[in-house]
């Protein structure tokens, strides 16, 4: 299937869910992220709307990066391209057989995600933008559940297990 220019770039994302590994990689520690350790509070970071208890809502960052890519894919006519995008991501099927029982509390937050970065590679091919910083966490092995500081400065939060 073509997805345009960044054909490529886009089934990277889409090879990526067949073999999806969470929290296996160490190289997180490397990246310029704040990890958190605990599932629970990660999971509260990512939903929270609570202006107490986080400084920027997460979904609400999400939101405002992923409508600019829905308005560049509406503005180049390539609804087609992401509805066959959102049919291979969305489909429970296409992920290793044990990932969808294992993480069924955020397998929706994951595919929404990875459907963007997907999204995001067919209008913006690979650059340093957010949902290409987001697949990075994913290809590392951790979950990005918030932001720390006043985006876009700060760094993101990704959720990780201690493996000590």
């Amino acid at each position: 299937m073509k997805y345009g220019k960044n054909t490529q770039l886009v089934e990277e994302v889409i090879d990526f869910i067949t073999n999806l590994q969470f929290f296996r990689n160490e190289n997180l520690l490397n990246s310029d992220v704040v990890i958190v350790n605990d599932y629970e509070r990660a999971q509260e970071l990512a939903w929270s709307q609570d202006f107490d208890e986080v400084e920027n809502v997460w979904e609400d960052i999400k939101s405002s990066e992923g409508g600019e890519i829905i308005g560049q894919l509406y503005e180049h006519d390539l609804n087609s391209v992401e509805r066959s995008i959102r049919e291979i991501i969305q489909s429970s099927e296409n992920y290793p057989g044990n990932f969808v029982s294992q993480y069924i509390d955020i397998f929706e937050e994951v595919i929404g995600d990875l459907h963007m970065c997907a999204l995001n590679r067919v209008v913006n091919g690979k650059g340093d933008n957010f949902y290409e910083r987001i697949f990075e966490v994913y290809k590392l092995g951790g979950w990005p559940c918030g932001w720390e500081g006043e985006y876009p400065e700060g760094r993101m939060i990704v959720y990780s297990p201690d493996n000590k």
